[in-house]
């Protein structure tokens, strides 16, 4: 697995990737706005933040995370789906995981919808707890780390 920083010039792509991956579930919470999300995506993310996914060379999908604290934020994963069920999901978040531990910070953080019950339990299964229920939308998700990097 590599990540590849997406270029400015990319982000019609990026839009498409987004678009495609958290459509539905913004659509049934709040209505999906091309001109909102474009706009979303250009003004409260910093573009160091959006990373492709290749296996090989490969483009198999789009991970957004941000450093902060002693942690990292994922603000989306997005596994194009003829690459889902193929544990790909699971290498991109170990990936994190082990440049987490490196940088010698403590825990990833996430949010997820809480229509996607196919999410929550993909990261579940990876052994990240619901930290936060209050929200009737989002579930706030946290996994723990110890600072050593697995081989």
């Amino acid at each position: 697995m590599l990540f590849q920083l997406v270029l400015n010039s990319e982000f019609e792509e990026l839009f498409a990737c987004v678009k495609q991956g958290i459509f539905e579930h913004v659509d049934n919470v709040f209505g999906w706005d091309d001109e909102f999300q474009r706009n979303r995506l250009l003004n409260d993310y910093q573009p160091s933040w959006f990373h492709w996914i290749y296996r090989e060379k490969e483009r198999i999908g789009l991970v957004c995370f941000k450093p902060y604290d002693n942690a990292y934020h994922i603000h989306l994963l997005i596994i194009y789906p003829q690459y889902q069920s193929q544990k790909v999901g699971q290498k991109v978040m170990m990936q994190i995981h082990n440049k987490t531990r490196l940088e010698q910070r403590n825990q990833v953080t996430l949010s997820s919808f809480r229509s996607n019950t196919r999410a929550i339990s993909f990261y579940q299964a990876l052994g990240y707890q619901v930290i936060d229920d209050s929200d009737e939308d989002f579930v706030g998700m946290a996994l723990y780390l110890d600072n050593n990097p697995l081989p």
